[in-house]
């Protein structure tokens, strides 16, 4: 019975885990898993709420409705912001936004609101203080327009930019978007009417629809042309056109040049880009867009007429589900950022660009990095057990010198993009895509056969693994083009995934009597 429970502890561990970091595969909370916990950004209105609750729990996380964010020493008539620090259009006045975007949620308590949960989402809603701005503009002058929160500005202001330093998957929707981008350093087009004014052009209503007789606004449904099939947006959408998103905006983000944004998705309309979604190059996961796939969860969920008009409940359905996916990636291990250039005369920038550049090298894609370097440091736990506190240029120079990855000294003399230095930040920073457990295995050059369900199949069978079902039995030392392969002893150990097709599969080391739990000595790996 106890071997019976610890196989499917294992089986539980290894089935949780998402290889996922800039670009989202396998799966998310599955059945038997404690499922990710989703903040919800903390704003006044109950219905937008309601609405992301509903998209949240039915892609399969947990919604946690956030507190309130309130930067160190400013007053409050209950949940409000005192008028004192607004002027008369209930704009942020300058010298308070100067405070929040130089102290942001530094002194605050967010530290204990943000205990358990995995991602966040941030919502839509009214115009953010354009005094938020990096480079602080006036309002934009139209009374029709002067919808501003600046309460919810200050909370979304500290929740995000906690979340970005800490690399808290987040998704941002319409405002979200905007917040991502004034977080960011970016500008926002204060109305896009003015905008196309400006420009000559006739506003058409391609982003927000006309009143109705009643003065209603509604959504309306307008398609967005995905420009970069690299992004995170693609990956959700698997298309470079996204049909009929849900819209309903009169701002969107501005000039992203100087900022860790890269623009993903745009609306092209009379010879006009208007940009629909931007992803952080910096982070793991950092996603706005400026429609609002919750509303099409809702009207489908709600079984309204009008939805048809929409995205399907599927795509709407997607990105909290990558969202998810991404959350339910992280590991908690041990930290390495410490920064000693004493050690080896590297600075942290180039430990972390030789750690990009490994994990891009051995594995060809973000994912696969994050992967590899998970089993890099658990390699490096299992060797140096004791090790106290080594910083990263420690860490760096035994991947240089132990040979476990092939020619590692070669990568201090190449660069990798900042998608990859993000990953190496983000695995350095604690936060693994493997088990500890786990480890590597070359490929199927080390292999006698693996055994699926009692079954046996050649290695090269790639259709025949099964993550944390396959066992592969390891060959005995032996030869392949000039290197040796194989272990010292027979081995065997349960397979676990591949991050691509092109990856090398990753593995529990298991000695002869082991029902796949117990180790054996990585020093027994022939390389």
């Amino acid at each position: 019975m106890m071997r019976m429970m610890k196989i499917a502890m294992l089986r539980r561990w290894m089935a949780g885990i998402v290889l996922a970091v800039c670009v989202v595969v396998s799966a998310g909370a599955v059945e038997g898993e404690k499922a990710v916990r989703v903040g919800i950004a903390w704003q006044q209105s109950a219905d937008n709420f309601a609405r992301a609750i509903k998209a949240v729990k039915a892609a399969g996380g947990v919604p946690v409705i956030l507190d309130q964010m309130r930067p160190c020493g400013f007053d409050y008539d209950g949940t409000e912001l005192q008028a004192k620090y607004m002027d008369e259009n209930g704009i942020l006045l300058q010298q308070y936004a100067d405070i929040v975007k130089r102290e942001t949620y530094h002194g605050t308590d967010i530290e204990q609101m943000m205990q358990g949960i995995q991602a966040v989402v941030f919502l839509g809603g009214g115009d953010i203080s354009p005094t938020l701005f990096a480079t602080p503009e006036p309002w934009h002058g139209i009374e029709a327009e002067c919808n501003y929160q600046t309460t919810r500005d200050l909370s979304e202001y500290l929740t995000m930019t906690y979340c970005l330093d800490h690399h808290i998957p987040i998704l941002g929707l319409c405002r979200g978007m905007q917040m991502l981008a004034v977080v960011s350093g970016a500008p926002l087009i204060q109305d896009l009417g003015a905008y196309y004014a400006q420009l000559g052009k006739a506003d058409r209503y391609v982003h927000r629809a006309k009143r109705d007789d009643n003065g209603k606004r509604h959504y309306t449904p307008h398609d967005v042309t995905v420009i970069d099939t690299t992004s995170l947006l693609y990956s959700i959408t698997g298309t470079t056109t996204v049909r009929n998103v849900p819209s309903w905006h009169h701002q969107a983000a501005g000039d992203i040049k100087g900022t860790p944004l890269r623009v993903t998705a745009v609306t092209r309309d009379d010879g006009i880009d208007v940009i629909e979604a931007i992803e952080r190059t910096d982070v793991p996961f950092a996603l706005g867009v400026q429609y609002h796939p919750e509303e099409a969860v809702r009207m489908h969920l709600a079984g309204e007429s009008q939805a048809a008009r929409f995205m399907s409940l599927e795509d709407g359905l997607d990105y909290f589900r990558a969202l998810i996916k991404a959350a339910g990636r992280i590991i908690k291990g041990k930290a390495y950022t410490l920064d000693d250039p004493s050690f080896n005369g590297k600075t942290a920038d180039e430990c972390y660009m030789f750690f990009a550049v490994l994990g891009k090298a051995e594995q060809g894609s973000p994912e696969g990095a994050a992967a590899e370097l998970s089993l890099l440091l658990n390699l490096f736990e299992s060797r140096h057990p004791d090790a106290v506190n080594p910083s990263i240029q420690e860490i760096a120079q035994w991947a240089t010198d132990c040979g476990w990855f092939a020619h590692a000294s070669r990568r201090w003399e190449t660069t990798a993009g900042p998608e990859y230095v993000a990953v190496a930040h983000s695995v350095l920073s604690g936060n693994r895509v493997m088990p500890p457990f786990i480890l590597e295995h070359d490929c199927v050059e080390d292999l006698a056969y693996i055994e699926t369900d009692g079954i046996r199949y050649s290695p090269y069978q790639k259709d025949k693994y099964v993550s944390g079902v396959t066992v592969c039995y390891q060959a005995t030392v032996h030869e392949h083009n000039g290197r040796k392969f194989g272990f010292r002893k027979p081995t065997h150990w349960t397979f676990y995934s591949f991050p691509t097709a092109k990856s090398d599969p990753f593995g529990y080391l298991c000695g002869d009597d082991c029902p796949h739990h117990n180790s054996t000595s990585v020093d027994d790996i022939i390389r």
